[in-house]
């Protein structure tokens, strides 16, 4: 009897746990894809080192140079961002405004 009992609430439980997860298995899914992109990206990036970005002695804080090294080497990098932050920016509004209606 206890045998059966203890098989039963463990039944009830993944079941539940299914129920939970079931609407979310997408949404979980593509996280996880978007994340192992991410990481693919970070690990296989050469990153530039300090010596690679053009030095300025006049501006100190070389704007210039991260400005020219964005708009010419790193154009794809920083149009992807972009995007990125816009559907982050879209998706806060989304969460922001709420289900009234």
């Amino acid at each position: 009897m206890l045998n059966k009992t203890i098989s039963f609430s463990l039944m009830q439980i993944i079941t539940s746990a299914y129920n939970y997860l079931k609407p979310r298995i997408l949404g979980m899914v593509v996280a996880l894809l978007f994340l192992s992109v991410i990481l693919v990206a970070v690990a296989s990036t050469g990153w530039p080192s300090l010596d690679q970005i053009p030095q300025n002695l006049d501006d100190q804080s070389n704007i210039e140079g991260i400005g020219v090294l964005i708009f010419t080497d790193f154009v794809v990098p920083f149009e992807i961002l972009s995007i990125v932050l816009l559907s982050a920016l879209m998706g806060a509004i989304y969460m922001a405004k709420g289900d009234d209606n």
